[in-house]
């Protein structure tokens, strides 16, 4: 194997690839690495500024679409734009996730909803939407952002461990369900990972120390060490890679 052909394994020229919570954080990344791989990005956030702000970051001209994963209405408009832009979807990337961490006796129903709706039901929804045409052409890739917390759990994160827990299991469904018409199904489950979520939690000392003592390579995850599970994930070389789940989280969960 040469050289070029090592750079081929990664390339996506000529693909289409759309990303949820593309504002800012993992999405934003991700987002970037996927148009300096090769492919075509749909950005799809609430925040169009924030979404500008990542677009001009971009070499391939980018697809904006602002929307909120939160209303039950957003597949309706988002297929629309979809529709109207491109022909097809080659890799759908489910990052958009919300957290609220509070007290289990304290949580609402509302609150459980807000969470359910936009880390798993809209993730689901997506599937969907994209699923069918990724089967009808025999191609997709299909990438999940979990949470080690789905794997673990945590105190006052019930609706998210929940949701990413469900996000996991949906994965291995899809994965086996859409195999066969070569459409793959992955979850990638970051640790602690350094982005806006969690800035708060990181100015905590004893969150900060926590999440340090209890991560083996001592140290929150940024952004940029998903690089390479991403782009394995959504490479067409990883045909015979379905429905698992990738964890990169400086090994917390092997020492759990």
């Amino acid at each position: 194997m040469t050289p070029a052909d090592i750079q081929k394994l990664f390339a996506l020229s000529g693909q289409r690839a759309v990303v949820t919570g593309a504002s800012r954080g993992i999405g934003a990344r991700a987002a970037q690495v996927l148009d300096a791989a090769g492919a075509s990005v749909a950005l799809i956030a609430r925040s169009e500024p924030d979404l500008r702000d990542v677009a001009a970051t971009l070499t391939n001209e980018p697809l904006v679409i602002v929307a909120d994963l939160g209303d039950r209405s957003f597949a309706a408009r988002v297929a629309g734009q979809l529709e109207g832009a491109w022909e097809s979807v080659d890799i759908l990337v489910n990052n958009a996730g919300l957290a609220r961490p509070k007290a289990s006796l304290h949580l609402t129903l509302n609150d459980w909803d807000n969470i359910l709706d936009i880390n798993l039901r809209a993730a689901f929804s997506l599937c969907q939407l994209v699923g069918g045409g990724m089967l009808r052409r025999q191609y997709g890739r299909i990438i999940n952002v979990a949470s080690v917390l789905g794997l673990i759990g945590d105190a006052w994160a019930a609706p998210y461990a929940a949701s990413k827990s469900g996000l996991v299991g949906l994965t291995r469904s899809l994965g086996v369900e859409w195999a066969s018409a070569g459409v793959t199904v992955n979850a990638l489950c970051p640790g602690w990972i350094e982005t806006d979520m969690v800035t708060d939690l990181q100015k905590n000392a004893e969150f900060d120390t926590r999440v340090t003592r209890r991560t083996p390579v001592h140290r929150w995850g940024r952004v940029e060490d998903l690089d390479a599970a991403l782009l394995l994930l959504a490479s067409p070389n990883s045909a015979f890679l379905t429905g698992q789940t990738i964890v990169v989280d400086g090994g917390l969960t092997a020492g759990w």
